[in-house]
């Protein structure tokens, strides 16, 4: 998961605080939406790495199985007697 600092006026702060609340979305998801949008629009595309696709898991609420948590996990699927 990377971090992007905006600075910005407080008119296009108050700008972007209507835009998500008019689409129910936090401020920081609906700043990451409209980048995606645009890009879509001019036909920009990057391959995502694991580490961004599991950034993007966490993001969404769901919780990835890492260490003794995700062996313990995988045990299981494998093998229902352990």
């Amino acid at each position: 998961m990377k971090s992007i600092f905006i600075r910005c006026s407080t008119e296009t702060k108050k700008i972007a605080e209507a835009l998500s609340k008019n689409e129910d979305r936090s401020l920081n998801k609906q700043i990451i939406h409209m980048i995606h949008e645009e890009g879509k629009k001019k036909n920009i595309v990057f391959t995502e790495d694991q580490a961004e696709q599991d950034g993007k898991l966490i993001y969404s609420g769901n919780s990835i199985k890492v260490g003794l948590q995700g062996l313990s996990e995988k045990a299981k699927v494998g093998n229902p007697n352990q």
